[in-house]
């Protein structure tokens, strides 16, 4: 008699074999080997399948929900001013996006079709991006004379170097303890702070 089988002509053994994973799964997604699971070892009944579920690492780039993809991009506040393009990422590789003048932070626009393909379908997801300002943290002479000189037309007032004044003027009939609140106020909200508030006030002005 056969000391491996036993004489029943069949051994239990672990293999490994190469899985095709279709587009578009994700978390929990099962999928079935037909004909590669156990065998009866007593008979000659048919091997049974092999399930397989599977398991989705997250992205350190983009943030999926269901079949649609999210991504932040951080934009210079001159671009979100101004308008221009920008090159994203996305799971074909590198886009060239468009952003329109005035675009405020916590916009969003949608890739049409650059997201993540529907299980055992043709059709995709979309890819989200999610627009935010970055304001630079130090200007060079010329910057800050150049962002004054906007920020006094868009007030409507001298400049901060031509009134000697490094925040914007308070009005001379504030009480003093409400007057003193608003100074408090603005040294805590920062130059550029006041600065992205007058950006907005300036677009929302333009849209009338």
């Amino acid at each position: 008699m056969c000391t491996s089988c036993d004489g029943k002509g069949r051994v239990r053994e672990r293999m490994t074999i190469p899985v095709d994973i279709p587009p578009g799964c994700d978390n929990g997604t099962r999928i079935r080997l037909q004909g590669m699971g156990d065998v009866p070892i007593d008979g000659d009944g048919p091997a049974g399948d092999l399930y397989i579920r599977v398991r989705v690492s997250p992205s350190k780039t983009f943030r999926r929900k269901g079949t649609d993809i999210y991504y932040s991009v951080e934009l210079p506040f001159t671009t979100a001013i101004l308008g221009g393009s920008v090159r994203v990422p996305t799971v074909d590789g590198d886009v060239e996006v468009k952003i329109r003048p005035g675009t405020q932070s916590g916009d969003e626009l949608r890739l049409r079709g650059k997201g993540v393909p529907k299980l055992n379908s043709g059709a995709r997801g979309d890819q989200y991006l999610g627009l935010q300002f970055k304001i630079p943290t130090s200007l060079s002479d010329k910057q800050r004379e150049l962002i004054e000189q906007f920020e006094a037309d868009v007030l409507g007032r001298p400049t901060r170097s031509e009134t000697g004044s490094s925040g914007p003027a308070t009005d001379t009939d504030t009480p003093s303890s409400e007057q003193d609140a608003k100074t408090d106020k603005e040294k805590s909200k920062g130059f550029f702070g006041r600065l992205k508030d007058d950006i907005g006030g300036f677009k929302k002005k333009s849209d009338k």
